[in-house]
């Protein structure tokens, strides 16, 4: 996928950090094992080194050499003081620090351009353009949250065009209070390109032309992801008139990524499977036009996720500017959960059949499947049984990522596949929870633990 080789800034390096497997973190209570000065001076000692490395790791010739030695002894550092926070107990088992921690390790570089104005970009190799805005008050020390916008059309026609990137800006949030401490990116709709209609993957046009609004959407992300310090649990979709049903489904390949989505104009989502929106929030903007649509997306969405769905009225035509302040208040404090308890995966793609800390490895092919015997996972996380229950149609393997915040790593844990039960013991390492959240640039993405598990027939 090329979003994930974009995001991937480095590959670390094997740490000699020591990982002992006692005291889970229900032993160490909800505050963890050192201070936020510890936590803070951990951080500092990290993020030095994960800097070192990426310079290593791109470094040539006689640079490499000057870069190799930077980087061993800012992983030395980072081992030294790691030894020395462990005389507090297992810090591995400590979800609360780990959290801390790894909170916003990678390092983001100055702004080029002047904040607080839209700016304009093509990538040469794709001639693909979008446009980017960063507020006044940004810094790049700091995480920002951020809105994906995806332009809707000019107007109610259906063959209308879609607007360009830095005119839909104007017309929704330009001047908001969110463009005071929000991030904004907006990838310009490819000229002929289609959205909502639900792609038949039976016919190789249509399954490329699915694959060409993704990394559309992806890869010009990618540009303002990297360069800029985006929070990794606050980005929002939100979508416009032509493109809310594939808003939908795109959220559904990946609702791990996202912490809410917005829906200026509600359109049918017949033919996708929403079982992986499961805990993601919705705000529906409801219109006497959209009406109906507004009900039928809020009723669909809600027998799959219960209480995910805000709907506000709106007047007047799409997309709605006069409803920003209806819409900021619905952001306030919203954050991606980045390990909820129980995770479904419906997939809507043959590639994209992850959610969160599972993944279906090997399954039946989703175009040739019968309704009822497409490759779906629903799996619970019960901590307080030290269990993890998992009802799987159509899959023959699936990975799970683990952590403390799921099970007790420090114990024997109970994993039941469709009523068969199992007893598992897996040590946490350090290397591998460090490598997951590099390849993912996600600083929550923490899993000390990876587990494959074959379904048994």
């Amino acid at each position: 996928m090329p979003f994930l080789a974009a995001l991937a800034v480095a590959t670390l390096t094997s740490f000699a950090v020591a990982v002992p497997q006692g005291a889970g973190a229900s032993e160490q209570g909800k505050s963890g094992l050192l201070t936020p000065a510890e936590r803070t001076h951990l951080r500092d000692k990290l993020t030095k080194y994960m800097t070192e490395d990426a310079t290593y790791s791109l470094a040539t010739g006689k640079d490499r050499d000057k870069a190799r030695k930077a980087r061993d002894k800012a992983k030395e550092n980072f081992e030294d003081e790691w030894r020395k926070a462990e005389k507090k107990g297992n810090l591995m088992a400590s979800m609360p620090d780990i959290r801390d921690i790894f909170e916003n390790c990678f390092v983001s570089k100055a702004p080029t351009k002047t904040l607080g104005q839209i700016w304009n970009d093509k990538n040469k190799q794709t001639g693909l353009e979008h446009s980017w805005y960063l507020p006044k008050s940004y810094k790049p020390s700091v995480p920002h949250a951020a809105i994906m916008v995806l332009p809707g059309r000019s107007a109610a026609a259906a063959g209308a065009p879609f607007m360009k990137a830095s005119d839909y800006f104007a017309a929704t949030w330009d001047k908001s209070a969110a463009s005071a401490d929000t991030i904004f990116h907006l990838p310009n709709p490819p000229v002929g390109l289609e959205f909502d209609p639900v792609p038949d993957f039976s016919r190789e046009a249509e399954d490329k032309e699915e694959t060409r609004r993704i990394d559309w959407m992806w890869q010009t992300y990618a540009e303002t992801f990297n360069a800029n310090n985006i929070h990794r649990g606050k980005l929002f979709l939100d979508c416009g008139r032509g493109n809310c049903a594939f808003g939908v489904r795109f959220v559904s390949m990946f609702p791990d990524r996202f912490a809410g989505v917005i829906l200026r104009e509600p359109t049918a989502v017949d033919g996708i499977r929403l079982g992986s929106l499961l805990g993601v929030p919705f705000l529906l903007l409801k219109s006497a036009s959209n009406a109906a649509a507004c009900d039928a997306v809020k009723a669909a969405i809600e027998a799959v996720s219960p209480g995910a769905v805000t709907v506000i009225d709106v007047t007047g035509e799409a997309p709605y500017k006069d409803a920003t302040p209806m819409i900021e208040e619905w952001l306030k404090g919203k954050r991606r959960t980045p390990t909820p308890t129980k995770v479904v995966i419906e997939p809507n793609h043959e590639k994209y059949n992850r959610a969160y800390w599972v993944r279906i490895t090997v399954a039946d092919q989703l175009a040739s499947a019968a309704p009822d015997k497409k490759p779906r996972v629903e799996i619970v996380a019960d901590r307080a049984a030290n269990r993890i229950t998992a009802k799987t149609v159509g899959v023959e393997q699936f990975l799970i990522y683990l952590n403390d915040d799921l099970v007790d790593l420090s114990k024997e844990f109970t994993l039941v596949v469709n009523d068969k039960a199992i007893t598992e013991k897996k040590s946490r390492q350090f290397r591998d929870m460090c490598e997951n959240a590099i390849v993912r640039n996600d600083w929550e993405f923490l899993y000390p633990v990876k587990y494959n598990v074959n379904v048994v027939k």
